[in-house]
């Protein structure tokens, strides 16, 4: 069903995500040319297989930046993000910022490795 040591591999060959925390400063983050937030449940499966989806992004796309915000740990800093952007928090969710503002938003089975790069390329 999962091939665990498959994704754990993905997740190495991958390299670690920036992490997003109370430290970040969020208004500068959001104002990126360009940029994927992952906004990861670490006690959600759901969460999990959207995580092996952005590695699988990451190995093909490595000089987007992806940051990741662990929403279990860092809850305040998540909603200052849907404050901040408008986008109604979901976890797993991904929110992609093209030139300081919004340009999609995914959540759940639609954060695929796919969606995320047709998302790079739309105007």
């Amino acid at each position: 069903m999962f091939n665990w040591l498959r994704r754990k591999e993905e997740a190495c060959r991958a390299g670690e995500m920036a992490h997003v925390s109370s430290e970040t400063d969020i208004h500068s983050l959001l104002q990126s040319n360009l940029l994927v937030l992952f906004k990861h449940s670490t006690a959600c499966p759901v969460s999990w297989a959207a995580h092996s989806q952005i590695n699988r992004f990451r190995l093909k796309h490595p000089d987007v930046p992806v940051h990741i915000l662990h929403v279990i740990k860092e809850r305040p800093t998540s909603q200052k993000v849907a404050e901040i952007t408008g986008i109604r928090h979901e976890s797993p969710q991904v929110i992609v910022v093209k030139n300081g503002a919004v340009a999609t938003a995914l959540s759940h089975g639609s954060i695929t490795e796919e969606r995320l790069a047709a998302a790079l390329l739309a105007e």
